[in-house]
């Protein structure tokens, strides 16, 4: 960012925080319309406020920001309309996308759609009540699969890149990240296998099967790996707690 930045009464989500010397914090937040913003909450850890308690993930919060340069103050902060009621482990995968947002979302830009997206796994999320394993994996994965295309990092998921047919649901796949699915494997490049079935499924947003969410959880993890630049402390957390990992 260059120049003087004022947003009023923005809508946003709190990403992370942490503490910024006596009683302030420096705070990250997606803003639907803006991307991630970083700013410095002054004060907010004096007792006598009552911003400090507001800063919590996983609820709407209306704010407002001022300043020059990539670390902007926070000037304005209320609870808004919207909340995701979240536990155990459906809280812990709400803070694995947390993550994955705090690295991935560009800086002053619109991401609206990423925003509506976020606002739907939530919501998928918070109501597994029953906690089981199938229903906040398909979250998970609906939401990796998204925020690729979002960022502009879509994966081919319809045709063979050296051949250029369809893909065949009864057929597997060598799967090259830089250019999609292949009957022939290339020897100098790093592939993965995966079932033409899954490839479909995942084209269609469909997560119903155990092995078509086995197998994309595989991949696309190694295509977000390529863009993070270091491994995701919600992952080990999570592996820690429960025994594997959430993504």
């Amino acid at each position: 960012m260059s120049g003087r930045i004022k947003l009023d009464n923005k809508s946003a989500v709190l990403l992370h925080h942490h503490n910024y010397q006596d009683n302030s914090l420096i705070v990250h937040f997606f803003v639907q319309d803006v991307g991630k913003i970083s700013a410095v909450a002054r004060g907010v850890k004096n007792s006598r406020k009552s911003r400090y308690a507001l800063l919590q993930p996983f609820q709407q919060l209306i704010i407002s920001l001022s300043g020059k340069g990539d670390l902007l103050t926070l000037t304005h902060i209320e609870s808004g309309a919207q909340s995701w009621p979240l536990k155990g482990k459906s809280l812990y995968c709400a803070y694995y996308i947390n993550e994955l947002l705090l690295h991935l979302l560009p800086t002053q830009n619109d991401c609206s759609a990423i925003f509506s997206l976020y606002d739907e796994v939530l919501k998928l999320l918070s109501q597994n009540t029953a906690q089981e394993t199938m229903h906040y994996e398909i979250p998970l994965r609906l939401f990796e699969l998204k925020i690729l295309e979002f960022l502009g990092y879509g994966l081919n998921l319809t045709h063979d890149y050296q051949s250029g047919e369809k893909v065949a649901a009864d057929k597997s796949y060598f799967y090259q990240l830089d250019s999609g699915p292949s009957l022939l494997k290339n020897n100098q490049l790093q592939n993965i296998i995966i079932s033409g079935q899954t490839l479909i499924a995942l084209s269609r947003n469909q997560f119903n099967e155990q092995k078509t969410l086995q197998e994309c959880k595989q991949l696309l993890k190694w295509a977000l790996s390529r863009h993070l630049d270091k491994p995701l402390k919600s992952r080990e957390l999570f592996k820690q707690l429960y025994g594997r990992k959430s993504s």
